[in-house]
């Protein structure tokens, strides 16, 4: 307040009750209060904001120093990814889309993890009884029986 600024309600204060004299104090410990927690409140709010910006930078993937460059104005989660969307070409990158995408496959994985899935449901497991596996071996009478024995098909071992 500048020296030349006064209350009206101050100017006669000589002739006032202890009444108004409390109650003015009152108020003005009342503006006082209301001041510091609207600059809290505020203070929070950006706190809050700051937090979900770097969070959703985070998990774009993105170098922090573009939470620099996010408007004030930009609050919401929903404003933020829109603004990186829009903007990412100017530092450098797609914004990566929420989506998750699943990994393309080449064609000898999934031959492979074919080979593994027909291994797995036709194949024996081993009880432990050697003598069994012993007679079995023994009595195969022809190549494919005992590779049907020892690898669990006709063709025997698989060559990768």
């Amino acid at each position: 307040m500048s020296e030349y600024d006064w209350d009206d309600d101050d100017t006669d204060t000589a002739n006032d009750s202890t009444g108004m004299k409390e109650l003015r104090k009152a108020l003005r410990a009342s503006e006082k209060r209301n001041k510091e927690m609207s600059s809290k409140l505020d203070e929070m709010h950006n706190m809050s904001r700051d937090r979900t910006v770097k969070d959703i930078i985070s998990s774009k993937g993105l170098p922090d120093k573009i939470i620099k460059l996010i408007p004030s104005d930009v609050t919401s989660p929903e404003d933020v990814e829109s603004w990186v969307a829009e903007y990412a070409d100017l530092f450098g990158s797609t914004a990566p889309s929420s989506q998750s995408q699943e990994p393309a496959v080449d064609a000898a994985d999934m031959e492979a993890l074919q080979r593994i899935s027909d291994t797995q449901s036709s194949g024996q497991t081993f009880d432990g009884d050697y003598d069994q596996l012993d007679a079995r071996i023994r009595a195969a009478s022809s190549p494919e029986e005992l590779n049907k024995v020892l690898f669990g098909n006709a063709h025997g071992p698989q060559v990768v």
